[in-house]
This record gives C-alpha cells, structure tokens and sequence, in this order.
C-alpha cells in the first residue's frame, strides 16, 4: 500500500482545526468579549502553540454574518484601537449544539479505540 503524502491542505490537524476553529472562538466570546488579536492568543496560548488560525478575520466574518456574533464596540487595549465582539443568543445555542455534537463524536471514537485496544 504506498504511503500516504502529508500535505497541509490534507493533514489531519488541518481538518480538525477548520471544523472545531468556531467552537473555540465562540467558547472564548462566551466567557468575555474579545478583539480578534486577543482570540487568537489565547487560542495559541492555552493550546500549546498547537492550535492557531491562519485567516482569523474569515471566521470572524462568517460568524457575524450567521448573526453568532456581533460588534461590542471599539475599545482602546495595549494602546490600540480594536473592534471587539461578543457572542449573541443565537451563538450561544449554537455553542452548545456544537458541544454537544463534539462531546459525542469524541466519546464514540474513543469507545471505538478503546474496543480496538481490546479494552
């Protein structure tokens, strides 16, 4: 069987990444408002420097234009003028959909591997 090329486009941290990138950004806006700067260091802090986000602003767009966010206003931070967001009503259901959704998925996977391992 040949092996399999890594490409970044096809790796699997790549894949987890884009699906679960909103959950973390929508965890994050549910604990505080946040400016995208401050999302994506927390995001490479608290993960080990595993998890960052090449085009942060995307998904900060899309998760407003799904109305999961909105602008909380411009505030002065590290001597800077930045927009920051907040999560709405509707992201917070979603939130929680996408947590539930997750919890499942991982806890089947982990029973498979666990079945596999001959636990």
């Amino acid at each position: 069987m040949p092996k399999a090329e890594k490409s970044e486009k096809n790796s699997i941290s790549e894949n987890l990444k884009k699906g679960i990138t909103e959950m973390l950004i929508l965890s994050f806006l549910d604990k505080e408002d946040m400016h995208t700067y401050a999302i994506m260091n927390r995001l490479d802090e608290l993960s080990g420097g595993v998890c960052k986000i090449s085009y942060p602003y995307a998904v900060i767009y899309r998760l407003t234009d799904c109305k999961y966010i909105e602008e909380a206003g411009k505030r002065v931070d590290e001597n800077r003028l930045r927009q920051f967001y907040r999560i709405t009503p509707s992201g917070r259901a979603y939130l929680n959909d996408m947590r539930k959704e997750y919890d499942g998925f991982i806890n089947g996977v982990n029973m498979i591997f666990r079945a596999l391992k001959g636990e």
